[in-house]
């Protein structure tokens, strides 16, 4: 099933192709997704000393210093990316609810596995936080489509409340975009017609 993440890909980038199950991609493709969304977590369980500790002491800090120049500029990226997504978190101000929580998404050419990386306490409604770690940059025409999957997987999560925004957070570029609820509802034929082109 494709995810709401290769989903977002296809969004910015016409004619990509989701890997199939039997495609392993190397480790220096994945590793760098893999431990900054980990030390996303635990910026917002632990704090922001303990989840810099982490992201230094993993694969991506050593990177950072990697002969291969292709290698430690993305490391060094991912790194800065942090930086910048915990300025942002911390001027954003809202707390979080939630994290990494899952659903199943029903567009009209498919179903979408949908991972929220964030849920947000928005005053007395809820908020959505996607962050992206691939080198793919993000625009206004881009972010609504993408947000789209993750503005209904709110709504399965929590059918009894309401909600404002997702946050299309593309943190190795280091740009967000704030979609409200609504524009990413109205964009459910322009992601299914992605879904179906995958």
């Amino acid at each position: 099933m494709i995810s709401g993440h290769q989903l977002s890909r296809v969004c910015r980038e016409p004619g990509y192709q989701a890997p199939s199950g039997s495609e392993e991609p190397p480790a220096f493709m994945v590793a760098p997704t893999t431990i900054a969304r980990s030390a996303v977590r635990q910026l917002h369980t632990s704090g922001a000393e303990t989840a810099r500790s982490y992201l230094q002491g993993s694969k991506v800090g050593e990177w950072t210093g990697h002969t291969n120049k292709s290698m430690a500029s993305g490391a060094n990226a991912v790194v800065d990316g942090f930086d910048w997504y915990i300025s942002h978190d911390e001027s954003d101000g809202r707390r979080m609810a939630a994290l990494d929580e899952s659903a199943v998404v029903e567009l009209p050419a498919g179903a979408v596995r949908v991972r929220l990386d964030v849920v947000l306490e928005d005053e007395d409604d809820l908020a959505g936080r996607v962050v992206l770690w691939d080198g793919l940059q993000i625009d206004a025409a881009s972010a609504p489509v993408i947000a789209c999957v993750f503005a209904h997987a709110l709504e399965t999560l929590y059918p009894r409340r309401s909600f404002t925004t997702i946050g299309v957070w593309q943190a190795r570029r280091q740009q967000l975009i704030e979609v409200s609820h609504a524009d990413a509802l109205a964009q459910t034929a322009a992601a299914s017609a992605r879904l179906a082109g995958m």
